[in-house]
């Protein structure tokens, strides 16, 4: 078994600040031909920031199809005072164009940005797509998929193996209650606050496809390991978390 994350790892209030967003033009049809918004490029944003900023991934990005729901970074182009940087705003696809750019419906109602409203029609990009909606009837779908697991920074580092995992007690509604690891951290590394990040579970099946099933069938209580990558995964038995 693998030495490692026998104490209990609490969910963590972790605020990533991004070191830059690029913004990217797009816009809406129809009324509004002048926009004082633009759509942020959360593919370069996830390139410049891997180990903070976390999006689908490239095929995923780009096989959406009609009906299907992704959300947009609705970036403002004037901000100060009590205005955000952006808002993150729903869009019902209606068209794949098989040219990288595709035509939805903005199913939320803006709350900062006056001259866009929910049904109008927005074309964007898969660069542009932050997050995707996997249906529960789709066969990856996961109950905690868009919820967050706490992992180990030697998972996300170049090269990083997640080698086991366990399943505790959300801490928070947002907290899948995930703790993985590289099976390589000290305690005194885990405990370590700067060394564990917030990663959402649907991002680390697209890093690692083996976990799907963990993560599908894994309840409170629960502990994997693996010897290395492509190896089984293994129920470990009798095991619990330090208090």
């Amino acid at each position: 078994m693998v030495e490692m994350g026998r104490r209990k790892t609490r969910y963590l209030e972790l605020v990533c600040l991004l070191a830059s967003i690029v913004f990217t033009p797009a816009h809406s049809t129809g009324k509004n031909e002048m926009t004082n918004w633009s759509l942020e490029d959360v593919s370069q944003t996830a390139r410049k920031n891997p180990s903070t900023f976390f999006i689908p991934s490239a095929a995923e990005r780009q096989s959406q199809k009609k009906g299907d729901v992704v959300r947009l970074h609705f970036v403002l182009r004037e901000t100060g005072g009590d205005l955000p940087q952006a808002e993150r705003m729903w869009v019902e696809v209606l068209e794949n164009r098989n040219d990288g750019e595709y035509t939805g419906i903005l199913t939320n109602q803006p709350v900062y940005i006056k001259n866009l409203s929910a049904g109008d029609t927005i074309t964007f990009q898969a660069r542009h797509i932050a997050r995707t909606v996997i249906k529960k009837n789709d066969p990856r779908w996961i109950d905690c998929s868009e919820k967050n697991a706490l992992v180990s920074a030697k998972c996300l580092e170049n090269g990083g193996v997640v080698r086991f995992l366990y399943r505790e007690e959300p801490d928070r509604a947002e907290d899948s209650g995930w703790r993985v690891f590289s099976g390589q951290e000290s305690d005194e590394y885990s405990n370590d606050p700067r060394n564990i990040q917030l990663v959402s579970v649907g991002y680390l099946v697209d890093l690692d496809p083996t976990l799907h099933e963990v993560f599908k069938s894994g309840k409170s209580g629960d502990a994997f390991e693996r010897a290395e990558k492509g190896k089984k995964w293994v129920r470990v038995k009798d095991w619990k978390p330090e208090e």
